[in-house]
């Protein structure tokens, strides 16, 4: 049996982990709290650094 994530090799890190927060549904919850509170949660500035820190596709070159 094959399970479908919808994850994309070749991005970085961050994407990764805001592609498998929407598998879960967290990133529901993160638009709740940014409701709720009225802040922002921080999660596109975490996404971005994550990308430059640990990139997950093929060197260029």
């Amino acid at each position: 049996m094959k399970v479908r994530t919808n994850i994309e090799a070749g991005r970085g890190l961050g994407d990764a982990i805001a592609d498998l927060a929407h598998l879960t549904g967290l990133d529901k919850v993160a638009k709740y709290y940014e409701k709720v509170t009225g802040k922002n949660c921080g999660c596109d500035g975490r996404r971005q650094a994550l990308n430059q820190i640990l990139p997950l596709g093929k060197p260029e070159g």
